[in-house]
């Protein structure tokens, strides 16, 4: 038996297909909803980020200047996205597109938040890192730099099983539940990159979600409550050793999105 959240989920999935069958998109439909993920995606990284400037940008309309490296930084975001939605059937998940996303994503100094590094754009990291999450969490120690190589090599194969298995129909093959593994080892455990793994982690969450026939949708992050709670449910399943929490919270916010596009 699927718990309510998942239920609800594939309830607003199926209505949402029935609504707006992918044959059937318009430009402007798919250029919403790669607005929306890209903007709740980088307001992730980005606290300056507000919703209706970065649309605007996006949709090609004037915005205030002082804002404009975090709005070039989101454009070459939804530009990568949608690239690589277009040609969502053929994406494969393997070390070279990994490699390529990031390359892709961050090339421009701008997209760095720490010193760019110019020689690790589109390389793994060769340094070790902490994920600075103090002071409401402690601070997170990712995989050595040296295994990064055999351990990126390891997972994807256990990734690319996870999403050849997905079935809506038991919890743990559920499409949700697979991103939700993915998402927690890329990101909180591997993180295999110096800068940008949540941007390049998203994004393949969003070129999954197409290949499952489900829309490049994430949950909304416009403040920093959705951002806090979105950390906090990271920091949840690391502490409990399960992606429940992700799972959840992937559930809510993306059923509540589905409604709001069919009702």
């Amino acid at each position: 038996m699927l718990p309510d959240y998942l239920i609800r989920f594939n309830s607003a999935l199926i209505k949402f297909q029935e609504k707006y069958p992918r044959p059937n998109w318009t430009d402007d439909f798919k250029k919403n909803l790669l607005n929306d993920f890209t903007f709740y995606s980088a307001r992730v990284e980005d606290e300056s980020l507000q919703y209706g400037d970065t649309i605007r940008f996006l949709n090609n309309q004037l915005v205030e200047k002082a804002k404009m490296k975090s709005l070039l930084d989101v454009s070459n975001h939804k530009d990568i996205l949608s690239a690589l939605v277009n040609h969502y059937e053929s994406f494969e998940l393997n070390e070279e597109t990994v490699k390529e996303i990031h390359k892709e994503l961050m090339s421009s100094e701008m997209s760095w938040e720490v010193d760019f590094k110019p020689h690790l754009v589109g390389e793994y990291r060769n340094i070790s890192t902490v994920g600075y999450r103090e002071p409401f969490f402690p601070n997170k120690e990712y995989v050595p730099h040296f295994n990064l190589e055999m351990v990126m090599n390891s997972y994807l194969d256990i990734f690319n099983n996870k999403f050849k298995h997905i079935n809506n129909n038991k919890e743990e093959n559920h499409l949700l539940t697979a991103i939700a593994f993915f998402h927690n080892l890329f990101l909180n455990h591997i993180h295999p990159f110096a800068d940008g793994n949540g941007r390049v982690c998203r994004i393949i969450m969003g070129i999954i979600l197409m290949k499952n026939n489900c829309p490049p949708i994430f949950t909304k992050i416009t403040s920093e409550e959705d951002r806090f709670e979105y950390i906090n449910k990271i920091v949840e399943s690391e502490n409990i050793k399960s992606d429940k929490p992700i799972v959840e919270f992937l559930a809510y916010g993306m059923s509540e999105y589905l409604e709001n596009k069919v009702s």
